[in-house]
C-alpha cells in the first residue's frame, strides 16, 4: 500500500526542489539578528577605472540650449583639438557642458562564514533574511573633490564585476554622505535570496557616476563603508 504524503511532506519536497536541501539540512533553529561583514569601496584617482582627461583637457564648450557653440564634444571648434571618444568618453552633461562621463564600478565580496552567529549553523538553512535598512559611512582625503554625481549599490553573483554584469540587482541610490539607506520591497528581496544561501559568497557593487568638466584633473580618493543589520531565523 502507498504511503500517505501529507502537507508537511510537501512542503518539505518543494524546499529540497527549490533550495537544494539535503536530509541532513536543519530547519526550525529560532531566530537570531547579526550585521553584514562590513564592505568598503574606494573610488581612486590613480586607479585604472577612473579614465584619464585627454591630453589637452576637457573641452570647456557650451554643448546644448541657446548658447551652444557645438552638438558634439568630440568636435570641439577651432582652435580646440578634437578628441577621440572611444578613448575619452565625453558627452554633454547636466549643465550643458561638454565633460567626460563614465561609470567607476568597485565590487567586493561578503562572506556571511565571517559572521560568527552563522559559523555553527552550516548545516543549516535560513527560513527567511531581511535587511531593511543600510548603514553609510563616507570617508574622503578631501571632501568634494571627486566631481562625482551619483552613487548607487547592486548586489549580484560572486564574480561579477560592474553594474552592468550578469545577475546586478539594484539595491539603491547612495548618498554621497555618511548616514543611512532604506530598502524597498524588491531590493530587500533580493538581498535576502543572496543572504538565506549563507554558504555561498556574494558580491555588493557600487557604482558611481563621475561627470569630470573642463579645468585641472581631480586627484584625490573616497572610501564608502556599507553595513546594516539582518534579521534572520532558521
Amino acid at each position: 500500500m502507498r504511503g500517505i504524503v501529507g502537507p508537511l511532506s510537501f512542503a518539505w519536497l518543494a524546499a529540497v526542489a527549490a533550495g537544494g536541501c539535503s536530509m541532513f539540512d536543519r530547519v526550525g533553529g529560532g531566530q537570531l539578528s547579526f550585521a553584514l561583514p562590513q564592505t568598503t569601496f574606494s573610488i581612486d584617482t590613480t586607479d585604472s577605472r577612473w579614465w584619464p582627461s585627454p591630453p589637452t583637457g576637457v573641452p570647456q564648450v557650451v554643448c546644448r540650449g541657446p548658447a551652444a557653440l557645438v552638438t558634439d564634444c568630440c568636435q570641439p571648434p577651432p582652435p580646440m583639438a578634437a578628441v577621440d571618444c572611444q578613448e575619452y568618453p565625453l558627452s554633454c552633461d547636466d549643465n550643458n557642458m561638454c565633460a567626460l562621463a563614465f561609470d567607476y564600478d568597485d565590487a567586493e565580496t561578503v562572506d556571511l562564514g565571517d559572521v560568527p552567529a552563522l559559523q555553527a549553523q552550516r548545516h543549516s538553512v535560513l527560513a527567511q533574511a531581511t535587511v531593511e535598512q543600510l548603514d553609510i559611512r563616507v570617508e574622503a582625503d578631501d571632501a568634494g573633490a571627486l566631481p562625482l554625481s551619483a552613487a548607487s549599490l547592486y548586489v549580484a553573483p560572486l564574480g561579477t564585476s560592474s553594474a552592468s554584469g550578469a545577475g546586478a540587482i539594484f539595491l539603491a541610490a547612495t548618498p554621497l554622505m555618511s548616514g543611512t539607506v532604506n530598502l524597498g520591497a524588491q531590493a530587500q528581496i533580493a538581498l535576502s535570496s543572496f543572504l538565506m544561501d549563507f554558504n555561498t559568497p556574494f558580491g555588493l557593487i557600487l557604482s558611481a557616476h563621475v561627470v569630470v568638466e573642463s579645468g585641472p584633473a581631480p586627484t584625490g580618493a573616497l572610501t564608502i563603508v556599507v553595513n546594516g543589520p539582518v534579521k534572520a531565523s532558521f
